[in-house]
């Protein structure tokens, strides 16, 4: 039998504390109504039906939502086929996989700092497995690396893409590096397109200081929860 690809559960330890914090919640409610207090069954109830179908729903956007944000990401790039593109902080290979599916003459590379707090069972190995089951090995590389230092020469890719990665980086002052880095790799005329939870406008603001053109931050995505958004530039041709 052929394996299937993994991309792997986002943000464990946040879905694991939303479900406990749903039991204790639950727990409240029926303290609540055994000692007919109403305004705690109610209060317990809400909160529960709350934390547990937030859980639900970063469940479903790890399984099946960021694969379509992802192919909405992709297909805005338009590529021609051959290019070399960089994902930061792949994780699982969902952008750098289904970037290498679109680049049967190109090669796709990811790097990452394989951290499993931002995603279950983050390392290469699984991230090179789904590559196989996929069918894009060959043209699919990774390696470790930390985005605020990109370990590749001024111009090296044709299009750098990162999906829910530069949020992990705690500071503004490194995020503003990981910006610098993404757009000193890009070959003149290269593209960059991010999606993200947090810090987008500051994303396009740092692109746009370090020189990238046709700067877009776009509207909220409601396939990722929580929801995410994109920004997307161009390097200048000369």
């Amino acid at each position: 039998m052929t394996a299937k690809p993994d991309y792997g559960l986002d943000a464990p330890g946040v879905v694991r504390n939303m479900f406990l914090a749903a039991l204790a919640t639950a727990g409240l409610a029926v303290v609540g109504r055994t000692r007919a207090i109403p305004a705690l069954t109610s209060a317990g109830a809400w909160m529960a039906v709350s934390f547990m179908l937030s859980g639900l729903l970063m469940i479903a956007s790890s399984r099946v939502g960021k694969l379509r944000a992802r192919d909405r990401l992709l297909d805005r790039l338009r590529l021609a086929g051959d290019e070399r593109v960089l994902d930061v902080g792949c994780g699982h290979g969902l952008l750098l996989i289904g970037a290498a599916r679109r680049v049967p003459q190109g090669r796709a590379v990811g790097i990452d700092l394989w951290s499993a707090t931002d995603q279950h069972d983050n390392r290469a190995d699984a991230t090179l497995a789904n590559a196989r089951a996929e069918g894009v090995a060959e043209r699919v590389e990774v390696r470790d690396g930390d985005m605020r230092a990109l370990p590749f020469d001024d111009g090296s890719f044709d299009v750098v893409v990162s999906s829910l990665a530069v949020q992990n980086v705690a500071d503004r002052a490194g995020r503003r590096t990981a910006m610098r880095e993404i757009c000193r790799v890009l070959r003149p005329g290269g593209r960059v397109a991010l999606m993200d939870i947090a810090h987008v406008a500051e994303y396009a603001s740092d692109l746009k200081e370090a020189g990238l053109l046709s700067v877009r931050a776009g509207g909220w995505s409601p396939w990722i929860f929580p929801p995410t958004r994109t920004v997307t530039g161009t390097k200048a041709a000369s």
